[in-house]
């Protein structure tokens, strides 16, 4: 199956895999060379290999549900800093003796990446207690 973001080219690539111009693709957009959403339906598509292929519409929004489990080992560097920090309830913005922070102004760690860390950790958060107050309501 092909998932991803509107415009991000799974089209295309379903029909570099088929060998044939068999999904309808757009022009890329000349203002920031990204592509135009263009699929509007899921196809199942078998390829010259003998494997199918699912090509979907782009994903405009993907969000948790509050029962994942995320895969630690993605963040295990940023998890193995944030034991070092000096507090347990460190939130790794303004805290003194914060690990991942030092990590961020020793240029060890990209701050992006715990950006992102810090975005998921949240969604993830809000989801599950989201999830709980409904089944509390229940």
């Amino acid at each position: 199956m092909r998932v991803g973001s509107s415009g991000a080219g799974k089209s295309t690539i379903t029909n570099t895999l088929l060998g044939n111009d068999r999904m309808r693709t757009g022009e890329v957009r000349a203002s920031d060379s990204r592509g135009r959403h263009t699929t509007t339906h899921r196809a199942l598509l078998p390829l010259p290999s003998g494997a199918c292929l699912i090509d979907t519409p782009g994903m405009r929004e993907l969000k948790p549900t509050g029962e994942e489990k995320p895969d630690r080992s993605v963040f295990a560097d940023i998890d193995a800093l944030a034991g070092q920090c000096r507090f347990r309830d460190c939130k790794h913005e303004r805290e003194p003796g914060c690990a991942v922070r030092a990590a961020i102004e020793a240029g060890t760690l990209d701050p992006d990446r715990v950006a992102n860390w810090r975005k998921l950790r949240d969604e993830v958060d809000v989801a599950a207690r989201t999830l709980e107050s409904r089944r509390g309501r229940r």
